[in-house]
């Protein structure tokens, strides 16, 4: 019996009139790439890079933390929607 689990169900994502079929590995990146916002998480992870490497002391890491804290408060909202959304499909 196998530890890891795939889905029976997997999810799959259609680009350019059906040309480019993709598997989506959750309802989250499933609307990362239907909407085209998978292309922005290695900008956003450049961004990140960026910021970081501007901590010198302990006053500039605190700004650079909250300019993260309200970037991740954000994602964490718009995943609590999915969320919200998908269960009430699956009710």
């Amino acid at each position: 019996m196998s530890i890891s689990k795939k889905s029976t169900n997997p999810l799959y994502v259609v680009r350019k009139n059906g040309v480019d079929v993709e598997e989506a590995n959750g309802i989250l990146e499933l609307i990362l790439k239907k909407t085209g916002l998978d292309k922005l998480i290695p900008a956003l992870e450049t961004f990140m890079h960026l910021l970081l490497s501007q901590v010198e002391n302990y006053a500039i890491f605190i700004e650079v933390k909250k300019i993260l804290d309200q970037v991740f408060d954000k994602v964490i909202g718009i995943i609590f929607q999915i969320q919200q959304m998908t269960a009430k499909k699956k009710a």
